[in-house]
C-alpha cells in the first residue's frame, strides 16, 4: 500500500511541471483563437504580447475620447470586437521561422488567404503580437479565428 502511495505521490509530482508548462507558438496562438471566439476577453488579454496590450489600451483609450460615452476605453472590447461573433478555428497552423524568442506562423483560415503571425516570448510564455495596421513600426498580420 505504501509503495503504490508512494508511486502516485511520484507521478503525481512528475505531472505537475508538465501542466505549468508553456505551450508553444502553435498551441498559443490556437488558444487565443478558441478565447476570442468564445468571447473571454481575460484569456485572450493574457495571450497578448506587452507591447500589444499598451497598443490596443492607447487605441481604446483614444476611440473613446473620440466618443465619449459610446466608445469603452477598455482595451479589450477592442480586441473581441465584432469579428470575433463570427470566428473559425484556422484550417492549418504551421511555424514557418521557430526561434528561442520569437517564432513566426503560417495561418490559414477557411476561406482566406494565408497571413503570418508572429510571437514572442515574454516571462518564459509564448505571447501574440498584434499588427499595427497604418502605425509606424509595421508589425505582423493580424491573429485570425476565421473570416470576419
Amino acid at each position: 500500500m505504501r509503495l503504490r502511495l508512494a508511486l502516485l505521490a511520484a507521478l503525481a509530482a512528475a505531472a505537475l511541471p508538465a501542466c505549468s508548462r508553456d505551450l508553444g507558438p502553435e498551441a498559443t496562438y490556437r488558444t487565443l483563437v478558441r478565447a476570442v471566439a468564445e468571447r473571454d476577453a481575460d484569456a485572450a488579454w493574457a495571450l497578448l504580447a506587452p507591447d500589444s496590450q499598451a497598443w490596443l489600451a492607447e487605441r481604446a483609450r483614444r476611440a473613446a475620447a473620440a466618443g465619449p460615452g459610446v466608445v469603452t476605453p477598455d482595451p479589450r472590447a477592442l480586441l473581441l470586437g465584432h469579428a470575433s461573433l463570427g470566428a473559425r478555428p484556422p484550417a492549418s497552423i504551421e511555424v514557418v521561422r521557430p526561434g528561442a524568442d520569437r517564432a513566426v506562423l503560417r495561418v490559414e483560415a477557411p476561406d482566406a488567404p494565408a497571413v503570418e503571425v508572429t510571437l514572442v516570448r515574454d516571462g518564459g510564455r509564448w505571447r501574440v503580437e498584434l499588427p499595427r495596421s497604418g502605425a509606424a513600426g509595421g508589425g505582423s498580420p493580424a491573429p485570425r479565428a476565421g473570416p470576419g
